[in-house]
């Protein structure tokens, strides 16, 4: 059963619209976005309608999604568009910071801090950044980048969402969902590609600029054989002069194991699932591909309408 709840930004008053809407669909974005909200109504009920408002989502009891409205658009067939954010749509405000010697949880509890945003649980990523100096950038790609700093350097991955209205940041690994989705378990279509096109790269040349040789030092790992196989692929990178020798090479050799390989994307059309959204790893088995994997979900998509419930995955390699 659908709940769907608007808070007027101006009177404060609650809304039961859970009667009056329809189209309704929840998209979530594994990183760098925030989830939305969409769905439909009548335009006659526009007075019911400010930006700001808080939306609040229930699927068969199930909280789904708290956020804000963002955009309201109306056309000639008297049908207004709604688009809602959650909190991570606050994070594309810009600032300057300058850290040192901190984790990436640390630097999202500083960052939501600053910003008044709601907190959950952020989990400890142990490995203590060196330095991030960010100028004038979005609070989501300072995030990201410390997320990212964190991966490179320790292989671990997390992922950072809203929750139903409260930040979280949690282990790749406890987001390990018992589903499986394939031939014979909710699936209802497929399409698969295989690419080297976007990021994947088969040499690692990393430089440090020496300012009491005054040279250039640069430090390469390959793998020949796969440079035989798809010529040279290489990710190049200017790296702080803080790092070591010793750094550096870890640092290289956690790259070319992260992007050595063939990018595999598989979008799944399938019967609607709301333990899923992006950030679960969830298994696939499909027979026509001879695939039998743990993937990550990159990007998800519920729909509901007319009392069905069906959803749309993009899933990646971990």
């Amino acid at each position: 059963m659908i709940e769907l709840y608007l808070q007027n930004s101006k009177s404060g008053k609650v809304y039961n619209i859970s009667n009056i809407v329809e189209d309704i669909k929840w998209q979530t974005l594994r990183v760098g976005k925030a989830s939305t909200l969409t769905f439909s109504m009548i335009s006659e009920n526009i007075s019911l309608l400010e930006n700001g408002s808080i939306i609040r989502f229930k699927y068969n009891n199930k909280n789904i999604f708290y956020g804000y409205i963002f955009s309201i658009q109306y056309n000639q067939d008297n049908k207004a568009s709604i688009t809602a954010y959650d909190q991570v749509r606050y994070l594309l405000n810009k600032e300057t910071y300058v850290f040192k010697a901190k984790r990436a949880d640390q630097i999202i509890k500083r960052i939501t801090s600053d910003f008044q945003l709601k907190v959950g649980n952020l989990a400890n990523t142990k490995y203590l950044i060196p330095a991030m100096v960010e100028d004038s950038q979005s609070l989501i790609d300072i995030i990201y980048k410390a997320l990212d700093l964190t991966l490179i350097n320790t292989g671990k991955l997390f992922v950072f969402y809203d929750d139903f209205g409260k930040l979280v940041l949690r282990d790749i690994e406890d987001m390990r969902l018992p589903v499986i989705i394939g031939d014979s378990s909710l699936m209802t279509g497929y399409n698969y590609e295989q690419n080297i096109d976007k990021d994947s790269f088969n040499k690692i040349k990393l430089v440090k600029d020496n300012e009491k040789t005054g040279k250039r030092e640069a430090y390469i790992v390959q793998d020949k054989s796969n440079i035989i196989s798809w010529g040279t692929l290489q990710y190049y990178e200017k790296v702080s002069e803080k790092l070591n020798e010793a750094q550096i090479q870890e640092r290289a050799k956690q790259l070319l194991s992260n992007k050595n390989r063939s990018a595999l994307s598989l979008q799944l059309d399938a019967v609607g699932d709301l333990r899923i959204r992006a950030g679960n790893a969830i298994y696939i088995n499909i027979k026509d591909l001879n695939r039998k994997q743990l993937l990550i979900t990159d990007d998800c998509s519920h729909n509901f309408n007319g009392g069905q419930h069906t959803m749309s995955l993009t899933l990646k390699v971990i």
